[in-house]
């Protein structure tokens, strides 16, 4: 029992320790802890956001990695697989094709080196991405939607796409009419990158 105490009161410590120490350096310990009790915010923000990232962000040092969602490809499918299942749900659920960008196909063309696999696709809802836009502009800066399929440096293929829950849960609620197309978009989106990395569709 002690010893459990004993462990307790150093994490305590240590999470005193590096609250002071961001209140002293940067001001942000009472500006953090009172918006995220704030009830302007959605009520899920903590849960569905800003824990896990800042979970992944500890894991990985990377905040590139703690902004995403990824999911690994079956290694029995070939890339001309993924790419059609991805298509194939994309237009089952009227969801627009707007471009795709073989960056590592380019830059073998460019270099003559071979390259590990990256391959951008991006799909827009253009009635949503409006609507998104006329309740902030910065939802611009979300738009199109995108998923990368990449071969990481162990072979491994992945589906890369953006975590859209801070957009959708990270703030003040959004309006029941936006929510409700967002996270629509969010399942489209999830269901593309599902299909590339399994094949089904």
């Amino acid at each position: 029992m002690n010893t459990i105490k004993n462990i307790l009161m150093i994490i305590g410590a240590i999470a005193l320790y590096y609250m002071v120490s961001l209140q002293v350096q940067y001001g942000v310990t009472t500006k953090v802890i009172s918006e995220m009790i704030s009830p302007e915010l959605h009520p899920d923000a903590m849960e569905k956001v800003y824990m896990p990232m800042t979970n992944r962000l500890l894991d990985t040092k990377d905040i590139t990695m703690a902004s995403i969602v990824r999911v690994p490809i079956d290694k029995e499918l070939s890339n001309e697989d993924v790419e059609e299942a991805m298509e194939s749900v994309a237009v089952e659920r009227s969801i627009r094709s707007v471009g795709m960008l073989p960056l590592s196909e380019m830059v073998e063309l460019q270099t003559g080196d071979k390259q590990r696999y990256l391959k951008i696709y991006q799909y827009c809802s253009p009635r949503t991405a409006m609507t998104m836009v006329d309740h902030s502009d910065a939802f611009s800066a979300y738009l199109p939607c995108r998923l990368a399929v990449i071969e990481d440096k162990q072979g491994q293929r992945w589906v890369y796409t953006l975590d859209m829950n801070p957009m959708i849960y990270g703030g003040a609620p959004l309006p029941p009419g936006l929510l409700e197309k967002a996270i629509a978009v969010q399942e489209t989106i999830n269901a593309i990158q599902q299909a590339g990395a399994t094949g089904d569709f």
